[in-house]
């Protein structure tokens, strides 16, 4: 090896260990590296190498966009070549001033701005606290007239900050219930690996951005400022927007072919008269989509029913489903095709009509659909209509479709049952589950509880319903709006707070929400960037680690990578616990619709039976993978 390859890698060794310094890295290091390790704290999740990474990626992207843009505002006033002591005298007046702005007083009803405000002010004082960290460090390098001296104390300030990692890291496990033992959890190597390239890839991104918009402002503008310069940052803005929307589709595009897949287990259309896809139906199998034909698969028969139950004289349920292909364009065809299908499939001939919507994928809730149809003795129809294809954390944008559409099925379903006499007419009642809960609540948003008598709803039911929605946004959850008059509507986190009320309160509830203390996609909300959300109060919650604490956007990002781990689910075994509600599931259906009652000995059957159906059912999804191709007759062939 040669002395100019010797001296290459010297060089790049001292500009990467330089690069990693947590102190003189930058005038942002300092916060990049505390807000590494908080992102590493106890959340609400258990965590991957995966999402550890690219909650570190995320925080030090935010940290590194904080402190420089703090650095630019500070350096105007001093100057990199004024002396140390005018350096450090500016950056303390920031820390002061922002401590000021972060020491506003604080209450639980106060608008955004107001807390807004207050987290800018924390967030600039840490930030120019740093920017001090960094000014004395690189002061004292400078003094120091050893070569490597910037690789060793790179090195070791790099290797003290990974050794807290890992204590943070061991501390997070040590508090956070796991899926299974077997499940492996993040490893400091490869969080922390992750965590970098995160990181660096945001920077590169911010570089690129920079760099394109002089270019077309200088090519516009000629290096002038004024109209045709911003007119290149407009372009620029136009440009990277319309490449992460492109993006974007590519990945929602590609997710969604999942909706087409075939399984071989359920690749044969139903032969009872009574779901869709079956011989009475007009909605055609092949139609229905991966969720759809699951789910019309699944109905419970009768005979079934009768042998867990311990009676007979089961009736058989109604299942309704309308796939978004059945109808690709237009959604008030979809809610059309599904009135005409309940009619069709004998829907309104049942006791209870249980109208659901669905998750992003198209996805019902199979616990709650079957719990409901024991405990109803068959006498129900579910009604179901799918308004998107990808994962729901891509389908947010498909909210006000599925708004769009379950409103219309309301008032079609409303305007069907005015001509039948108030004796005969079924229960309406309305399930809805994450995003499925948000579409569907949405649809009262502006009427609260009165819309439940407007659209002839008696009762909701829903579960995970997302602190996006306008029912977190506005208390209408917990009934601290107007529209939610006391005594309508409760949210819990579990049955045993349910069966706390009075009978009378329970009873008179007509909205019921099931919202884990721990399920990071009903806490999630964007006032959580700067305002500490009600459950990290300090009061204990169930299933929130005791040493979880709230920092101005980290705890943000914590949260929205903890949604991203929240739906694992294992079959059979029920848990109450992130945004699994199987465990909650049997006891809630049965109380919020008022469903006929069951004897202790006919509960447990029916949630062991649940357990078998949802094995066999995962067993069969897990079958074979032949591609399978459907004819417009419905029938399968393999190739």
């Amino acid at each position: 090896m040669t002395d100019g390859t010797l001296n290459w890698f010297a060089r790049t060794g001292i500009a990467l260990a330089t690069r990693l310094n947590p102190i003189t890295g930058g005038p942002a290091s300092p916060m990049k590296a505390d807000a590494l390790l908080d992102s590493f704290a106890p959340s609400l999740m258990p965590r991957k190498s995966l999402h550890q990474g690219i909650a570190g990626g995320l925080a030090i992207i935010s940290a590194h966009a904080i402190g420089t843009g703090i650095d630019a505002l500070v350096v105007k006033a001093a100057p990199a070549d004024s002396p140390l002591a005018w350096r450090i005298g500016a950056r303390a007046a920031v820390v002061a001033g922002g401590a000021v702005i972060g020491n506003i007083s604080e209450s639980d009803d106060e608008p955004t701005s107001r807390a807004s405000l207050r987290s800018a002010g924390r967030l600039t004082a840490l930030a120019a606290a740093g920017g001090i960290v960094y000014e004395i460090g690189r002061d004292l390098e400078s003094k120091v007239k050893w070569p490597l001296l910037p690789l060793v104390t790179g090195l070791a300030g790099f290797g003290l900050v990974a050794v807290r990692l890992g204590k943070e890291l061991e501390m997070r496990e040590g508090m956070i219930q796991r899926w299974t033992e077997d499940d492996k959890p993040a490893s400091l190597p490869g969080s922390l690996g992750i965590a970098l390239g995160v990181g660096m890839m945001g920077r590169m991104m911010g570089h690129g951005f920079l760099t394109s918009r002089e270019s077309l402002g200088n090519y516009l503008g000629g290096g002038r400022g004024g109209g045709p310069k911003t007119v290149g940052r407009i372009i620029n803005m136009g440009l990277w927007s319309a490449g992460a929307a492109a993006a974007y589709g590519a990945v929602v595009a590609r997710l969604s072919r999942a909706n087409g897949k075939v399984e071989t287990s359920f690749s044969v259309p139903p032969s009872n008269v009574y779901v869709s896809g079956g011989p009475n139906s007009i909605s055609p199998f092949e139609e229905l989509g991966l969720q759809g034909r699951r789910f019309v698969s699944e109905v419970v028969p009768p005979d079934d029913i009768d042998r867990t139950l311990g009676e007979t004289g089961a009736k058989h349920p109604v299942r309704v489903y309308i796939g978004v292909q059945s109808e690709p364009v237009y959604a008030t065809g979809r809610s059309e095709l599904a009135l005409q299908e309940m009619d069709r499939l004998g829907a309104f001939d049942r006791k209870y009509l249980l109208l659901v919507s669905p998750t992003g994928t198209g996805w019902v809730d199979h616990t709650v659909a079957e719990a409901a149809e024991f405990l109803a003795r068959g006498d129900i129809a579910t009604v179901c209509i799918q308004y998107g294809k990808a994962p729901s954390f891509l389908e947010i944008q498909g909210v006000s479709l599925g708004r769009a559409q379950f409103r219309q099925l309301l008032w079609g379903v409303r305007q069907r049952l005015i001509a039948v006499p108030p004796e005969n007419r079924p229960k309406v009642v309305v399930f809805g589950e994450s995003l499925g809960a948000w579409s569907s609540s949405d649809v009262l948003m502006h009427q609260g509880i009165a819309g439940f008598d407007h659209y002839g709803i008696e009762n909701a039911l829903w579960f995970g319903l997302p602190g996006l929605a306008r029912w977190s946004r506005t208390g209408m959850r917990e009934g601290r709006n107007p529209l939610t008059p006391e005594g309508t509507v409760a949210a819990f986190d579990h049955f045993d707070q349910y069966l706390a009320l009075p009978e009378q309160e329970r009873h008179s509830l007509r909205a019921v929400v099931v919202d884990h203390d721990n399920d990071p996609i009903s806490q999630m909300s964007l006032r959580l960037a700067v305002k500490r959300p009600p459950w990290l109060d300090g009061a204990p919650r169930r299933n929130v680690p005791p040493g979880m604490r709230w920092q101005p956007i980290i705890t943000f990002i914590q949260i929205m990578a903890d949604a991203m781990n929240a739906m694992v689910t294992i079959p059979g075994e029920y848990k109450s616990f992130g945004h699994d509600y199987r465990a909650d599931t049997l006891d809630f259906v049965a109380a919020a619709y008022d469903l006929p009652p069951v004897t202790p000995a006919q509960s447990a059957a029916i949630h062991n039976r649940l357990i078998e159906r949802e094995l066999d059912r995962a067993n069969r999804i897990k079958g074979p993978t032949e591609e399978i191709v459907l004819t417009s007759e419905g029938a399968g062939s393999i190739q």
